[in-house]
């Protein structure tokens, strides 16, 4: 069972937060509890001010039936190779095809800099993931898709078993709206037309592709995975 952590009000300390997690681990106990460490927000971004990872990873090192996981597009992690984690924290990073982060996340770290700093993370002996998204259909996107595999497998170890999970681009009515109004002239694909619309568990939906392309989507990245990362473990599509 996953929770999130580390994205309560701004009033409450991460003290605070973590000893609600242990309080909700021992209710849970014997089962493990995996928390979500990035729900809302990337806590790399402002590790240097707020040092919340690295008091969540020493945290969750020292619990028994607990995990701690989180998701970053951010660098900054030398301060987290050091300390004794005993395996508990998998650090996952966001990646993508050039194609997408040239034209959709100008702001954040370049995809060489993000893998070197997961093959500092994979040696430090934290469990590795990637989250490969928001997955574009564009002209030619296996071939964009395949050279980020490939550039995966250049920079993690051969022996590292990682995870990645694999989200398709999607948005809302609602998204489609902000997005149009922040950035007139967006080249993010909101073309209502081309997608199928599915209805979400909190009372909205989203517009997601159609499901012959998730189909393609899905069969492409199975079997190029299995080719290029035979090591790593997919844990879902969607």
């Amino acid at each position: 069972m996953g929770c999130k952590l580390l994205s309560r009000s701004k009033a409450e300390g991460i003290e605070d937060i973590l000893g609600r997690a242990r309080d909700y681990v021992d209710e849970r106990s014997p089962a493990t509890t995996v928390f979500e460490g990035s729900a809302t927000s990337d806590p790399v971004a402002v590790e240097a001010w707020t040092g919340s990872l690295q008091r969540a990873i020493r945290f969750f090192a020292a619990l028994d039936n607990a995990r701690f996981r989180f998701v970053t597009k951010y660098t900054d992690i030398g301060g987290l190779l050091g300390i004794p984690h005993k395996g508990k924290t998998e650090v996952r990073f966001s990646i993508n095809c050039n194609y997408a982060l040239e034209r959709f996340e100008t702001g954040t770290p370049r995809l060489q800099n993000r893998l070197k700093a997961a093959r500092e993370i994979a040696r430090a002996g934290y469990p590795l993931g990637f989250l490969v998204g928001p997955i574009f259909v564009f002209e030619g996107w296996r071939e964009e898709y395949t050279k980020l595999l490939h550039a995966v497998r250049d920079y993690v170890p051969d022996d590292i078993g990682v995870t990645i999970e694999l989200i398709t681009h999607r948005f809302t009515a609602r998204s489609k709206k902000v997005i149009e109004q922040v950035y007139p002239g967006t080249q993010v694909p909101l073309d209502k037309e081309e997608r199928r619309f599915k209805h979400g568990q909190f009372g909205y939906g989203k517009y997601v592709y159609p499901d012959n392309v998730m189909a393609e989507i899905r069969e492409f990245f199975e079997r190029q995975i299995g080719a290029v990362l035979p090591h790593a473990r997919i844990l879902y599509i969607v």
